[in-house]
């Protein structure tokens, strides 16, 4: 019998293995769900990557800010070891330096233009601010809304030290004398006139310069005798009769009584030959001379580029290089996304040690009490505390605006400076709204920020912060503290 093949499929064959349709479709689904997950996820990582550089320059860019500002500010009023006469404590008259008048920071440089009253002006008034360009300054592009800042010191390093401005030619540099012995004498008996006074002869014991014209553009003390009190500018000096010829008449002509003390300080480009400390002055050191530094601060509407739209804190610095020598130049970036500027001024008007509350007067001499029984003492030496000058405290903080700027009175009495920088990224955030209320100026105790210095809620998708300082002018202010 013939047996034909089975159709039955052995035991042990094996079944093709795969996936089903649902399988992959589950399969498929999972992995969009991880793909999807990892791509959320790689957003929200890039996106706050992006968040913290734009957070971490914005800190930087405030500091950046705040530290330049309050690097200049705390040197204001730098002169060397030259004290102007009406911040001078032991000055025994009524000074004669006294600022009138505030000056123009853009007045470029000449020896007509620069006399000595704007000099003067210059060295009393060290900090300058205001809404608006002062003077004859152009502030090109600048944002509206914000202040500006002017601020002067000789600096703070002699040249060609480390780190410091080679000595050239034709900058504008200011020395000052610290040879007491040679800047002071009694008056010859002749040559006196309403507008002259005979200095002291050279002799082997003085130093009497027998150079003409040597002593031009300085200011001349009466510090005794007949006609003390005055201070002239000299216009002219006879080296051979030691004549000096001043630009205003006397109000009572010295004579041979009359003592002197010739100021010997000097803001110019030439003529650099005063003297430092020594016993002989002929035979002491010609005195250090300093760079004279004017910085103006303010934010400007753009960065790089005009039209950027990134505020940026810029600085005009008074240079000879540039179209115009001697001048202050054109505006140089310093911080980005610096979007307010606001500047109080710290007024010492009064002296408000024991209890006195009286007003910084320059008309009269200094007078002065006995701190230890806040009156006078019959010892002199005793009385140290001025009643009528300034005690290096500010005891008012106000902001000079358009509407109530500031005087050369309050100008001449600041003692320190708030300043308030508030700081924007430069880029958007999506999805963020500013909501915030910023204060840029001081609130009063148990007040609220005065309408003036209140910025915000800006209701943008810029993020800010707000940072503030306050810098007191050592320079100003150390020699107004009384013992």
């Amino acid at each position: 019998m013939t047996c034909s093949p089975s159709t039955v499929p052995p035991r042990h064959a094996r079944h093709q293995v795969g996936f089903s349709l649902v399988e992959l479709m589950i399969s498929l689904t999972i992995g969009l769900i991880i793909l999807i997950a990892l791509g959320a996820m790689f957003v929200n990582v890039s996106s706050s990557n992006n968040e913290l550089a734009k957070a971490n320059s914005q800190i930087e860019n405030g500091r950046h800010a705040i530290q330049i500002l309050e690097n200049d500010v705390v040197h204001a009023g730098l002169w060397g070891a030259f004290v102007p006469q009406f911040d001078d404590l032991n000055w025994p008259y009524a000074p004669n330096d006294t600022p009138f008048a505030i000056p123009d920071p853009c007045l470029a440089y000449s020896a007509a233009a620069w006399d000595f009253n704007h000099v003067n002006n210059l060295v009393g008034i060290v900090l300058q601010s205001g809404e608006g360009a002062p003077g004859t300054c152009v502030l090109a592009d600048k944002k509206g809304a914000t202040d500006v800042l002017v601020v002067r010191h000789a600096a703070t390093c002699m040249p060609g030290e480390a780190g410091c401005d080679a000595d050239v030619a034709g900058k504008l540099y200011f020395q000052s004398s610290q040879c007491a012995s040679g800047t002071a004498g009694t008056a010859q008996a002749a040559g006196n006139s309403p507008l002259t006074i005979a200095l002291r002869p050279a002799l082997p014991a003085t130093t009497t310069s027998p150079i003409d014209n040597a002593y031009v553009g300085m200011r001349i003390r009466t510090t005794g005798g007949t006609g003390a009190g005055q201070t002239r500018v000299i216009g002219a000096y006879n080296g051979t009769t030691f004549i000096a010829t001043v630009t205003a008449t006397w109000d009572v002509i010295p004579d041979a009584s009359t003592t002197y003390s010739i100021v010997e300080d000097l803001l110019a480009t030439s003529g650099f030959t005063l003297h430092g400390r020594g016993a002989n002055c002929a035979a002491a050191p010609v005195a250090a001379k300093r760079k004279f530094v004017s910085n103006i601060y303010y934010v400007r509407d753009y960065a790089s580029v005009a039209g950027d739209g990134i505020p940026t804190l810029v600085r005009s610095s008074f240079d000879p290089a540039g179209p115009v020598a001697l001048a202050h130049q054109g505006a140089e970036a310093l911080a980005e996304g610096i979007e307010k500027f606001a500047v109080e001024l710290g007024i010492d008007n009064a002296v408000a040690r024991c209890g006195l509350n009286t007003a910084v007067d320059f008309s009269g001499a200094v007078a002065k009490v006995d701190p230890a029984a806040c009156a006078a003492n019959v010892d002199p030496v005793l009385n140290t505390l001025p009643t009528n000058r300034g005690d290096g405290n500010p005891d008012v903080f106000i902001r000079c605006t358009a509407a109530a700027p500031c005087t050369a009175a309050q100008l001449t009495n600041v003692v320190a400076a708030k300043l308030y920088v508030l700081v924007r990224n430069t880029e958007p955030s999506a999805g963020y709204v500013d909501s915030k209320t910023y204060c840029l100026a001081t609130v009063p105790a148990g007040g609220a920020c005065p309408a003036a210095g209140l910025v915000g809620p800006l209701n943008d998708r810029y993020k800010r912060h707000l940072f503030s300082t306050t810098v007191r002018l050592t320079n100003i202010a150390g020699r107004r503290e009384s013992p």
